[in-house]
């Protein structure tokens, strides 16, 4: 690639924004997914008393 070209800042900016959308696409379904197991732990407890 020439990074002399009138071009070259535009295209790295794209790529940097693609980068920091998909580390946050992928921060986001991390935290959602932890958000879920705890809340499904949580129901697991809940329901095991209620049967006790």
């Amino acid at each position: 690639m020439d990074f002399s070209a009138n071009h070259a800042g535009f295209v790295i900016a794209s790529y940097a924004l693609s980068f920091v959308f998909l580390a946050g696409l992928i921060a986001s379904t991390l935290i959602r997914d932890r958000r879920l197991r705890h809340e499904l732990e949580l129901l697991d407890t809940q329901r095991q008393k209620a049967r006790s």
